[in-house]
């Protein structure tokens, strides 16, 4: 069990290493290009769309003829190789096409990867919280080691960062357990596993991360229009995550106290007064406190959502299932997000973006609290 362990937890150190650098500083290396901020929210939101867009195709496969490990492992390495490319090229057009090429090849890997651990739990020890916290250790480490680095060469050495992990990725991609639960015969599509109690829960999904758009897409921009130090979007990136990785330690406890459809309500609560009060205050260590709220925008949703998600679809469908929330939270809702973030960015500024988004966050209670109606403790 220990070195089943491990495999996993180093795949996922590796898939969300680059990450750390992606995040934080891929907007500020665009921006370093002289890129608009209309040009930065159009690449960032196509990215998502095409990546879970085309991952729903990838799901399709795997759960339909079983071959849900070689798919991975291919489209890891194909992927992979498209990172070589962003070390030169820079229009609007080319590093739009390589990063859209990117997104539809690396779109299973992280539905892939979750799926794969959630069929193999219990030989793995139970606890995915404390499994899937390697990623998050990783994406810390990408974005606190990168925050020198960037300071002193510039924004133009990100894409050489993003390029470090990628082909390490795949041979340990290529580690994890091949089996796959279920029969194929049995096999329902992504689309065709819609319930009501499943689609509040990808409501909710959906609008808690279209309200993350300025966070993902504009925060480095946020820190610069409030004077704050380059180093600060990759520091506060890095300390947001660490609170991520404690709750993920502490995840099983949590979930056996609160409810995942409760713990899904006060994860959007404080999420709207996190991006309420980074609209308003000014003082940079209390912008930077206010993003460990992070914590709850995605450990202790993400926590919630993979438990409802193994309780409301088939274990046989189980890539679908992951792929269908990634879908609409993370590609339509992180797509949207980002797109709606460079469009009012330079009408509002990005002090109102915050204060737009707590608003979205705020609407995410709705389906949220019809979502605690159905689905039962």
């Amino acid at each position: 069990m220990l070195r089943a362990q491990r495999t996993v937890m180093v795949a996922y150190f590796l898939l969300f290493l680059g990450g750390g650098v992606w995040m934080p500083y891929f907007p500020l290396y665009l921006s370093h290009l002289g890129f608009s901020g209309v040009e930065i929210g159009a690449i960032f939101g196509l990215q998502p769309a095409l990546r879970w867009a085309s991952a729903l195709a990838w799901a399709y496969a795997a759960d339909r003829w079983r071959v849900r490990y070689r798919l991975l492992v291919i489209s890891a390495l194909g992927g992979a190789l498209f990172f070589i490319p962003l070390l030169f090229v820079r229009s609007f057009i080319g590093l739009a096409l390589i990063t859209g090429m990117i997104a539809v090849l690396h779109a299973p890997l992280i539905p892939m990867t979750d799926s794969t651990v959630m069929d193999h739990l219990a030989r793995l020890g139970g606890d995915y919280g404390r499994l899937r916290l390697w990623g998050s250790v990783a994406f810390v480490l990408g974005a606190i080691l990168s925050a020198p680095i960037v300071h002193t060469f510039s924004p133009s050495v990100v894409p050489a960062l993003l390029l470090v992990p990628v082909f390490p990725m795949v041979v340990a991609l290529a580690r994890l357990p091949r089996e796959q639960l279920g029969h194929g015969e049995r096999f329902h599509a992504p689309w065709a596993l819609l319930t009501p109690p499943l689609t509040a829960f990808l409501a909710a999904a959906f609008l808690i991360q279209f309200s993350c758009g300025a966070w993902a897409g504009f925060f480095a921009v946020h820190a610069a229009a409030l004077g704050f130090s380059d180093a600060v979007p990759g520091l506060t990136w890095g300390l947001a995550v660490s609170t991520e990785v404690a709750l993920l330690y502490w995840g099983q406890r949590i979930l056996e106290r609160i409810a995942p459809a409760q713990l899904i309500l006060v994860a959007l609560v404080i999420t709207a007064i996190r991006w309420a009060l980074t609209a308003a205050l000014r003082d940079e260590v209390l912008v930077v406190a206010l993003q460990l709220g992070h914590a709850f925008t995605f450990a202790a949703f993400h926590l919630a959502a993979l438990l409802l998600l193994s309780r409301l679809v088939p274990a046989q469908s189980s890539t679908g299932g992951q792929t269908l929330y990634g879908l609409i939270a993370f590609g339509i809702g992180g797509s949207t997000g980002l797109a709606m973030a460079g469009l009012l960015v330079e009408r509002v500024g990005t002090a109102g973006l915050f204060g737009c988004e707590a608003a979205v966050a705020l609407l995410g209670l709705l389906p949220a609290l019809r979502l605690r109606q159905l689905v039962p403790d």
